[in-house]
């Protein structure tokens, strides 16, 4: 099906990030939005099904961190259906990625994707963000952590920052409301050893929400208490206020 919009795909990933794909890259995205779709209806992996808002709001907001992605080394964060880890993997192959997910059934999926795409040096991890980040294999392993959709900043910042090198580059994509997750999240970028470099507004066009990439950029070792156990980030973030959960 998405070879019919593999045009469409080209033209707009030139113009929301000036890159042309290649004719095998432009195979390898056709055959994962194929796959997506056909798990899509036993495993409901997305609620974006038209293949033109799946090129745009999965596969070009994906490849959009191309631009700020640093070093080799890259985890994403809570993948889901493998955003944006396999579309960035499909633009920038030299990446060495990792795919955390806290669903098996998701990385099981997403294995297929990788055998089917003939990826390499990318891998699926099946763990909960807070086990992960007191793994001694990935603590302050990774030159560049992402998380798309997973939670609001001041959690996020403790599931990224502990397996991020100093140095390196927490990129969180957001919409609309950044500017209140950026207050709450001052407590959190102090303790955990952050600081926000940029703040990236990008539009893909009518019809997709405004987007946010904040670059968060680690400045000092994550003291070893974070990540807390397993639901705590969630149920007792890091601000200074309680956040609104409405």
């Amino acid at each position: 099906m998405f070879q019919e919009f593999a045009s469409f795909m080209q033209e707009s990933t030139y113009k929301h990030i000036g890159c042309e794909l290649s004719d095998l890259q432009v195979s390898q995205l056709c055959q994962f939005g194929d796959l997506l779709l056909e798990w899509n209806k036993r495993l409901n992996l997305t609620r974006i099904t038209d293949p033109h808002d799946v090129i745009l709001k999965h596969f070009i907001d994906s490849m959009v961190l191309s631009k700020f992605t640093t070093g080799l080394s890259f985890v994403d964060l809570g993948t889901g259906a493998g955003f944006p880890g396999i579309p960035l993997k499909i633009l920038r192959p030299e990446l060495d990625v990792v795919l955390m997910d806290s669903l098996k059934k998701r990385l099981d999926f997403l294995d297929i994707v990788i055998k089917t795409l003939n990826l390499m040096a990318i891998r699926t991890f099946h763990a909960r963000a807070e086990d992960f980040g007191r793994n001694v294999q990935f603590r302050n392993y990774f030159d560049t952590v992402s998380s798309r959709a997973v939670a609001r900043l001041p959690v996020l910042l403790e599931y990224a920052l502990p397996v991020l090198k100093v140095n390196g580059l927490f990129l969180a994509l957001k919409g609309a409301q950044v500017d209140d997750e950026l207050i709450e999240a001052q407590k959190a970028l102090k303790l955990l050893g952050g600081v926000v470099e940029s703040i990236e507004h990008y539009n893909l066009g009518e019809g997709a929400e405004h987007r946010v990439v904040v670059l968060i950029r680690k400045i000092m070792e994550t003291p070893s208490q974070y990540p807390r156990q397993a639901g705590t980030p969630t149920k007792d973030p890091i601000c200074y206020f309680k956040l609104n959960k409405s």
